[in-house]
């Protein structure tokens, strides 16, 4: 009964899963530039670095079909995302960890072991392979088993970022990530945090069965994606987002606090290198987004349109 521990050779990034805001729109303003790529300037720079807005479900060979994307991939010499490093992690101890199957209420078990057996074919039942899995291990199978049926970017192990960031370790080039590195170490002193981290994961699996399901929960993928490659964007830079309504999730970070947090890494990095920033386009918006922030602090930041390579 291996097919539970077969799915965990998947890549864990640690993405950030939360329902993208300001997104595509099917109205933007027509003084919002139609790009997703951002040069910066200006200050001490002695060589520009790159802002690119990126969709984590669009796969990345729309960014390749346009030659100023192809200049910029060639000479910046670091990548910074939201979730990947060339950098190495010391991983936790197993041992100390809480496994999984324990944390789980009745009813949430029997969700769990119904969904791997109509998946996959074996439940949680009786199989040691799921016994021993931690918290976060049966994160990644649920996810894991999610996504292997979809023929499209799912946001986890096919997606724009992380073909990206294999671009450039593929090339010897360095790559760190934004956000810091999420608590998954959970142990008998976090025992409710590791139960909250359980549950969400199981929410995952809602609604699991149609056609449209993203790890994103984005009604409409497809049409996302659409208004991505027409580049319909409502920036709006000198507006403040629309008040959102914020997740309980014990781990969660507001988009515009994130935003804040990546600036001192984005200006150490660029100061010293070419640098390219490829991060959820969500993250270029409003006052609060990641271009503002960076006008802000003195620093020339402007559009480059994109036109096809012939």
């Amino acid at each position: 009964m291996k097919a539970l521990v077969h799915v965990m050779a998947v890549m864990w990034t640690g993405m950030s899963f939360s329902s993208w805001a300001q997104f595509p729109c099917e109205h933007p303003s027509p003084s919002s530039p139609a790009t997703v790529l951002w040069k910066i300037s200006g200050k001490t720079l002695s060589q520009p670095s790159y802002l690119l807005g990126t969709m984590h479900l669009m796969e990345v060979e729309w960014l390749y079909e346009h030659s100023q994307i192809l200049t910029v991939l060639d000479h910046t010499e670091y990548l910074l995302t939201e979730a990947f490093t060339t950098q190495s992690n010391q991983p936790s101890v197993k041992a100390s960890l809480l496994k999984a199957l324990p944390l789980l209420t009745p009813s949430q078990y029997n969700t769990l072991d119904s969904f791997f057996v109509a998946r996959i074919g074996e439940g949680i039942k009786h199989n040691p392979e799921a016994e021993a899995m931690t918290v976060t291990e049966m994160e990644t199978a649920i996810l894991t088993v999610l996504t292997a049926s979809s023929s499209k970017p799912d946001g986890l192990t096919r997606f724009m970022d992380l073909d990206l960031f294999k671009r450039y370790e593929s090339q010897g080039r360095q790559a760190e990530r934004l956000d810091r590195i999420p608590f998954t170490a959970f142990d008998s002193t976090t025992t409710d945090q590791a139960k909250a981290y359980l549950s969400r994961s199981l929410k995952y699996i809602k609604n699991s069965d149609k056609p449209s399901w993203n790890v994103y929960g984005i009604d409409d993928a497809d049409q996302a994606r659409l208004y991505y490659r027409q580049m319909k964007f409502d920036y709006q830079l000198d507006q403040q987002p629309t008040p959102m309504e914020h997740s309980s999730d014990f781990d969660f970070i507001p988009i515009e606090q994130r935003n804040k947090n990546w600036i001192p890494k984005i200006i150490t990095c660029i100061s010293s290198k070419p640098c390219l920033i490829a991060v959820g386009i969500g993250h270029l918006f409003y006052r609060t987004g990641v271009i503002s922030l960076l006008r802000n602090q003195g620093y020339t930041v402007e559009p480059i349109y994109l036109t096809k390579t012939k």
